[in-house]
């Protein structure tokens, strides 16, 4: 199972700007009446469905919980992987200095490593939060600046608020939200799910994979997957080609300055990166 996330965590990016030119295609080939009928028609298919209020609405509450699941894993298995870090030379006994020594510098080691994956994973989703309320301001102000508004008649200038007033977002530029949110916090998922594999594959340490780990990381493929699936309606249904296009690549943001940038900043990498 981990090679499998592995390959995949590798492609995953492609997966998101594949459904928009899909999504695109269909648009051209299938009239906007037929696609609004069936929106009207098909439950799942309507943005009120119990998928989407779950796993797209919701979704902000259930991430952190998959983050730090496979926050847990990167932590543990880095942890086993150590537990030999420093061996005994041959030559030393039980009794003597160099025995002391290691055992006196194990204790500090396992809690550095520990201390800094913590402080890795924190940076990670204190980046995300911030990156995220960035993007969302900026579509939001989009919006309203070229001439969108809430129907519930608020005047509020965000769009989970007027979602929240049981309103419309109706009348602007709406570059899809959905897109944005879905893929930034899905490609960050991936891109763990990238290392975790990477990670136990150099270290050989599937050995390690028991049946908590495996569930762990089948909850969070198929959360993964339903995502994809909320995108595909996305994708095919909703916001014009460039909304769709401009959401896709604002969903890339996350990943390209946690991953990306973030290693690269040499103050930071000193101190959150074993």
């Amino acid at each position: 199972m981990i090679r499998q996330l592995g390959y995949w965590s590798r492609k995953a990016y492609l997966i998101y700007p594949f459904q928009v030119l899909v999504g695109a295609i269909i648009s051209i080939l299938v009239s906007s009446e037929t696609l609004g009928h069936q929106k009207k028609t098909y439950a799942l298919l309507k943005s009120s469905n119990l998928f989407n209020i779950l796993f797209a609405y919701k979704a902000n509450q259930l991430w952190p919980f998959l983050f730090f699941s496979l926050a847990f894993l990167q932590i543990y298995f880095h942890y086993l992987a150590r537990m030999d870090v420093l061996p005994l030379p041959i030559s030393s006994s039980e009794t003597g200095p160099t025995y002391s020594s290691y055992i006196n510098r194990w204790p500090l080691l396992k809690d550095r490593v520990i201390g800094i994956m913590f402080a890795q994973y924190a940076c990670k989703f204190i980046l995300k939060s911030l990156l995220l309320y960035v993007c969302f301001q900026f579509i939001d102000h989009v919006f309203i600046w070229t001439g969108g508004e809430c129907s519930s008649g608020s005047g509020t200038t965000s769009a989970e608020k007027c979602r929240l007033e049981n309103g419309k977002w109706q009348g602007g530029f709406d570059i899809s939200g959905h897109f944005c949110f879905l893929v930034n916090i899905s490609m960050i998922l991936w891109m763990e799910l990238h290392l975790f594999s990477k990670f136990v594959q150099a270290e050989d340490m599937f050995w390690v994979a028991n049946k908590w780990v495996r569930a762990c990381l089948a909850v969070i493929s198929s959360i993964l997957v339903i995502w994809i699936c909320i995108l595909w309606v996305t994708a095919i249904y909703y916001h014009t080609v460039l909304e769709k296009i401009l959401g896709c690549f604002m969903g890339y943001i996350c990943p390209i300055f946690i991953y990306h940038v973030l290693p690269k900043i040499g103050l930071l990498h000193d101190y959150i990166y074993i």
